[in-house]
């Protein structure tokens, strides 16, 4: 199944009544790459009064308030990301006190808010996983796979036609099953790999961080 995430690594720092929030997002390529982007953060910012985080990693959801009160950072955070129906992608928002309490509400607008114009500024791109195919078949069936498969590299061996190809993940049960069609059932389809992801479009950005200053006036209501 394809899925959307950040195009890059990037962010913005937003300003709410005196406290500065700065928001980092990533895609990510498994669940660990969530606690190294939490880590360089923590070693960029070691002063900072909070650390909240929040992962989607396809079933894997994990958030964290940091000493924030419950429920009004981490949580709000992967919202947004749910909302957006984003996947393998984590944000880190790093809190500066500045001297003014924003309450329950102030602070699910503040630390939402931030994360979403962090997406905002790195942009989305669509992910879909592909498969690469090694494919065997009979001499007598070699014409009609080579049409079906149009564009495989090929070549033969002693018992009968050799290709690869690489498709979308979610297409291989129907080659499978055409090609089954095909060769009466005595064709082999194997992964040569494990599956991968490709994009549908090259990032647009670089993976740095845009400043924005936002009053608490300003502040979203929602993500």
């Amino acid at each position: 199944m394809s899925y959307l995430t950040p195009q890059a690594r990037g962010g913005v720092t937003t300003e709410v009544m005196g406290s500065r929030f700065i928001a980092v997002v990533a895609p990510i390529d498994s669940a660990a790459e969530a606690s190294l982007l939490l880590a360089e953060s923590q070693a960029e910012h070691p002063d900072a009064s909070h650390h909240c985080w929040a992962f989607r990693f396809d079933d894997i959801m994990r958030f964290s308030d940091d000493g924030e009160p419950g429920g009004t950072a981490g949580r709000p955070m992967l919202e947004v990301m749910l909302k957006r129906e984003l996947n393998r992608c984590a944000a880190v928002v790093v809190r500066y006190f500045g001297g003014r309490k924003l309450g329950a509400g102030g602070l699910v607008r503040a630390y939402s808010g931030a994360v979403a114009r962090a997406f905002d500024a790195v942009g989305v791109r669509e992910v879909r996983p592909r498969v690469t195919l090694r494919i065997k078949a009979p001499f007598a069936f070699a014409d009609a796979v080579l049409r079906a498969l149009d564009g495989a590299e090929a070549g033969f061996d002693e018992k009968g036609l050799v290709a690869t190809v690489t498709v979308d993940a979610a297409a291989r049960s129907a080659l499978e099953t055409r090609l089954a069609e095909l060769t009466r059932g005595e064709a082999t389809v194997k992964p040569t790999v494990e599956p991968t992801v490709e994009p549908t479009a090259a990032p647009t950005v670089e993976p740095t961080v845009e400043l924005t200053v936002e009053s608490a006036l300003e502040a979203p209501e929602e993500a």
